[in-house]
């Protein structure tokens, strides 16, 4: 597909400079040689340095939303430097991923990651892992730092919990985790709670479970010195 889009959509002709990434963090000048058939053929000219680690690596745990708002939160996360996402399958869940639908999401979803970090610039990829149950979530999780946000805490708000974390996080993992549309069951937090996961919120004003992951992602990463440095 790539090699398709690069002759068809781009219209590259031989001689034309390119840059290649792995998804691991590597990007190479090159330029275009050829096609045998379907694939392209390019050379490899000299490596480019490698994209820095963000200062935290961002988990975002997401509530499966309704739709194709999975689409949207994919593919600016990826834009905005958070390391893997984690769909988390909640009670009030509307949208239920089962049978053959399972891979077909995952794989939409991977091929957003990928056009998205061929936009932004970003050479490692993003990581999509299959939707979880909070269970399962929780034994991934362990004991690393974690934030639920939740629109019914009153009295610790999310700045003051990432000026707690952040630095205990640098260079480490962070989860931010997401209600669906419906927000977390009671026994969910309670859940959560109890093995150790802060709540926050994010203000006064109730924001879309499409939203609050971004804006608490970017949060993070600005708290870390990730964000608004050059």
């Amino acid at each position: 597909s790539e090699s398709r889009h690069a002759l068809t959509v781009m219209r590259l002709k031989p001689g034309d400079k390119i840059i290649l990434f792995d998804g691991e963090g590597a990007s190479y000048q090159a330029f275009l040689q050829g096609s045998q058939g379907k694939r392209v053929v390019a050379v490899l000219e000299k490596i480019l340095e490698n994209e820095a680690c963000p200062a935290v690596n961002i988990h975002l745990v997401q509530g499966l939303p309704k739709g194709e708002k999975m689409e949207l939160i994919v593919q600016k996360a990826v834009e905005i430097g958070v390391h893997s996402i984690y769909p988390l399958q909640c009670r009030r869940s509307i949208a239920q991923l089962k049978g053959s639908m399972v891979e077909k999401k995952l794989r939409r979803w991977e091929s957003i990651a990928r056009e998205a970090c061929k936009q932004s610039g970003r050479n490692r990829c993003l990581t999509i892992n299959p939707a979880l149950s909070l269970t399962e979530l929780l034994a991934v999780m362990q004991s690393r730092p974690a934030v639920a946000l939740y629109e019914r805490e009153r009295t610790t708000g999310y700045k003051e919990v990432l000026r707690t974390l952040i630095p205990r996080c640098y260079k480490k993992d962070l989860f931010l985790l997401v209600g669906p549309e419906g927000g977390w069951d009671e026994d969910e937090i309670q859940e959560l709670t109890g093995r150790g996961v802060h709540t926050a919120s994010l203000g006064s004003r109730v924001l879309r479970t499409e939203t609050a992951g971004l804006v608490a992602s970017a949060l993070a990463l600005y708290e870390a010195g990730d964000l608004g440095t050059p």
